[in-house]
């Protein structure tokens, strides 16, 4: 898929993911989220920001955007907590998209919902890419 190609009000396909206590702690890892909801144990939730790094991942990779993004900019809603193993859909519309000085700036909006069709959170990340 060409983001170059597409125009503002696109849809994505729904995409699904899910958590596991592995996925949280590779996270944790990686960006030291010291959230005591993070550690393990029984009670564990997924990082927030976490949902929204993942759904912004599945963006990219679906995108087959260059290395040379650039994550311009991230707003976000957190209604409900999410825990291992809970499957998550995601909807995403590709809001903005406009070239400015060899740049392409794409903002994408991705809704985040339970199986139950719960809102679990909102995003709205703004990326700039090599045009």
């Amino acid at each position: 898929m060409n983001l170059g190609e597409l125009q503002a009000g696109h849809r994505f396909p729904r995409y699904q993911f899910s958590f596991t206590d592995s996925d949280i702690d590779a996270y944790v890892a990686a960006t030291g989220d010291l959230s005591p909801s993070a550690a393990p144990g029984h009670h564990r939730i997924v990082p927030p920001m976490a949902l929204i790094a993942a759904g912004l991942s599945h963006m990219i990779q679906l995108l087959g955007l260059s290395a040379g993004t650039v994550h311009a900019g991230q707003e976000c809603e957190f209604l409900l907590p999410v825990r291992p193993g809970v499957a998550v859909f995601a909807d995403t519309e590709l809001v903005a998209s406009s070239v400015r000085r060899g740049s392409r700036f794409a903002t994408v909006a991705t809704q985040f919902f339970d199986a139950r069709g719960q809102k679990l959170a909102a995003s709205s990340s703004t990326v700039i890419v090599p045009a």
